[in-house]
């Protein structure tokens, strides 16, 4: 375990912390944040160091103490990992499409847990199926070849009924996989990782008065979802970064267990567009500028903001506008759980910021110099549309019980399988939130797929959408995630072509963590 004394040169580098002004029960306005703590990025070694794996290594989730701006060390879950004498904490990995990650999960905590590979496409046995939960001492080994690609993936705990927990207390970092498109675009604009492209992780937390993270849901919260009274980015709070007049690329990752955020970025209070080059999976076929885009947990989006554009000592600020998580349906609505407002979910929730309150994240100061230029390409990758004309349709509804969150009126029993594909078959998922529902981001493992559709969702959804069928950026390209808000209908398309021997064994389920704690989630398997 990394003794507190290695830590000495990351807290030294972090600035006592000025809470934000102006957050209060029912307040709807960002009133004068200040951004005091500069961004925590990636070094060589240490707390989320950038690890490119050319050999075997051990990940072992255990505690560790990992100080925080103007806190003292708070007890945190990491993966740690010692590879060439370079000691790692919660590695960012960089792996390549076609590389063999040779991986093995040694579980020092006092419970159980396994690895997820969000995103990868990746054998039943080697995906974290909750029921491979490894117990306190005992090791599990992944062996498989990274087939996907390039794009901003992640790894998390999937214990079963303690992965929000886990998530919340650390266990998760990003796995980035590089290719050609992500090559000639790198090339293209001269970014560069940790500099000019930046991993940037959004997680709301609560902490106790000795500064310590707490997660204690109760029975409301652990349906509803829980929230944080902050948010960290990078695990920084009110963070600040200092960029160069030029192109840089954001990669982020929606780490919340259960908030959403409505992305914006803004100048001087005017909106500041930004140029939506990736999803989930990698990047898209070309560019859209927009203003706004919404990420939900689980979701990663890559954003191009020229910062050429601005004038040095100009401040750019990334903000989660207002929105009601509610609208559309929900079950504050028309008799559900009581009252009228959409905003009395965000209060079951929890936490001193509500789901849907407005929030500043993170302040980007740009440096004084000469601006440079370059043209962002027109073409960044070639995405195949899914031939769906023999495809299964396949209807699944998303409702409640009492006290519990169902699929197609399901809940999570690991010897019940609902859905079963045939591999190296296609099928059309309509996926449909009831009207009395909440927002729900839903996952599937080992498999991407496509949105073909999204209708019924509330105006300012409607208001993001980039074609005729409803899509908003956020579903473009490859997805493994997506958001469906009270009384939606969102179709998708998935491949499940594989050449993995025999059947395999997977899950769908809502990535909100306390949703999916709670058995929001089925079995699917896929039969050779």
């Amino acid at each position: 375990m990394m003794k507190r004394r290695q830590f000495l040169g990351l807290a030294a580098a972090l600035p006592v912390i000025t809470t934000f002004g102006g957050w209060t029960l029912f307040n709807h306005a960002v009133s004068a944040p200040r951004f005091d703590n500069p961004l925590f990025l990636p070094g060589a070694d240490g707390p989320f160091a950038v690890l490119a794996p050319d050999q075997p290594f051990t990940l072992v989730a255990e505690q560790g103490w990992l100080p925080v701006p103007g806190r003292a060390e708070t007890p945190f879950l990491w993966y740690r990992t010692q590879v060439n004498g370079t000691e790692y904490q919660n590695p960012i990995l960089l792996l390549r499409t076609g590389d063999d990650l040779d991986v093995t999960l040694d579980n020092q905590l006092d419970e159980g847990t396994i690895i997820h590979w969000h995103g990868l496409h990746v054998p039943g046995r080697e995906d974290g199926h909750p029921i491979h939960t490894v117990d306190p001492g005992e090791q599990y080994e992944y062996r498989f070849q990274v087939t996907n690609r390039g794009g901003t993936y992640w790894y998390h705990t999937h214990a079963h009924h303690r992965t929000a927990r886990q998530a919340h207390q650390g266990l998760a970092s990003f796995l980035l996989v590089t290719d050609d498109d992500n090559d000639a675009l790198n090339e293209a604009l001269g970014l560069e990782l940790g500099k000019t492209d930046l991993p940037l992780v959004l997680q709301d937390k609560r902490f106790d008065r000795l500064g310590h993270l707490v997660y204690q849901p109760n029975p409301m919260q652990g349906m509803m979802g829980y929230l944080g009274d902050e948010v960290l980015v990078n695990m920084t709070p009110s963070a600040r970064h200092e960029v160069e007049r030029r192109i840089h690329r954001l990669r982020l990752l929606n780490g919340s267990t259960a908030r959403i955020y409505r992305l914006a970025l803004r100048a001087d209070g005017a909106a500041v567009p930004f140029q939506v080059i990736g999803t989930d999976a990698g990047l898209l076929e070309s560019p859209w500028e927009v203003k706004e885009a919404f990420l939900s947990p689980g979701e990663r989006l890559e954003l191009l903001v020229d910062f050429a554009a601005f004038s040095g000592g100009d401040r750019v600020e990334l903000h989660s506008l207002e929105f009601d998580p509610m609208a559309g349906g929900g079950m504050m609505r028309g008799g559900g759980m009581g009252g009228g407002m959409g905003g009395g979910m965000g209060r079951m929730m929890g936490g001193g910021m509500h789901d849907g309150d407005p929030l500043a994240l993170l302040e980007f100061v740009v440096r004084e110099g000469e601006a440079v230029t370059a043209e962002v390409p027109e073409r960044l990758s070639r995405i195949d549309p899914i031939d769906v004309s023999n495809a299964t349709e396949r209807d699944i509804l998303l409702d409640m019980a009492p006290m519990q969150w169902r699929i197609n009126g399901e809940t999570y029993d690991p010897d019940r399988v609902p859905i079963e594909v045939e591999a190296n078959t296609q099928e059309v998922w309509t996926l449909r939130n009831a009207d009395r529902s909440m927002p729900h981001p839903m996952h599937i493992h080992g498999f991407s797929f496509q949105v073909l559709s999204r209708s019924g969702g509330p105006g300012f959804v409607r208001e993001q959408a980039v074609n005729d069928d409803g899509l908003t950026v956020a579903d473009l390209g490859w997805k493994d995630t997506v958001l469906l808000w009270p009384g939606e209908t969102v179709r998708i398309a998935i491949d499940f072509t594989h050449d993995y021997d025999g059947d395999q064994l997977y899950v769908f389920h809502c990535h909100n963590l306390e949703h999916e704690d709670n058995d929001m989630m089925v079995n699917v398997r896929v039969r050779a």
